[in-house]
């Protein structure tokens, strides 16, 4: 019996771990959404992320591993600004813009206030906006190329301008499958970067390219 309760005490303290170290602290979705200016009128496209935050105090044999991580669940938001050209505002930095765009920093403890703070649509500041691309050929990944956004006109066309990126936290389910759909090579290149090398590395000629991969795109590849 007394074999048992000390098994069922191990199970139990197992879970309790297992707990602490995989269930985030926080969790929020956040809808961006990209404004642009065209000769059409104004298009946009917005996508939905969930955003966890996981504190972690570290273990005991590792006092100083603690800090704060963050993961992004979805995938990027994009506008399709002329046809079959699109603009594209990929993950990266998708944990920390929330309370960027918010105006929002400190520890931990305090995100659950700073919730409360994150409330209605806000425009996203400049400094702050996520990293924008397009592909010259929407088939060749590596055909990637990095924008301005002060200057969408160098890439697209004279009358195109970004009007704004803004974000709001939301209910809405995560956006799943359009980038997917849209880019149907994610599948086929993961876990290779887009310039089809395996690792980044100064060494490629193709240097954005190389420092991209399916993940600045979606998530859900290959899960």
């Amino acid at each position: 019996m007394n074999k048992l309760i000390l098994i069922a005490a191990g199970a139990a303290l197992v879970m309790a771990a297992a707990y602490t170290i995989f269930m985030p602290d926080y969790v929020w979705r956040q809808k961006l959404t990209i404004e642009v200016e065209t000769p059409q009128g104004i298009k946009s496209g917005s996508g939905v992320v969930e955003v966890r935050k996981y504190k972690s105090e570290g273990p005991l044999i590792f006092p100083e591993a603690r800090g704060v991580s963050s993961k992004t669940v979805g995938e990027a938001a994009f506008v399709e600004v002329a046809p079959g050209r699109y603009l594209f505002a990929l993950l990266q930095g998708a944990g920390a813009l929330a309370q960027n765009t918010y105006n929002v920093s400190g520890k931990m403890e305090k995100i659950a206030t700073y919730m409360d703070a994150m409330q209605g649509l806000r425009a996203v500041p400049n400094q702050h906006y996520p990293l924008l691309v397009t592909f010259t050929d929407i088939n060749n990944p590596s055909s990637v190329k990095k924008i301005d956004p002060d200057n969408l006109a160098a890439t697209f066309s004279d009358s195109v301008h970004l009007r704004r990126i803004t974000l709001q936290i939301t209910n809405e389910p995560v956006t799943r499958g359009r980038v997917e759909k849209l880019l149907g090579w994610l599948g086929e290149v993961w876990p290779n970067q887009l310039d089809g090398r395996r690792f980044e590395t100064i060494e490629a000629k193709n240097r954005f390219a190389n420092s991209l991969n399916p993940g600045s795109f979606s998530t859900e590849i290959n899960r």
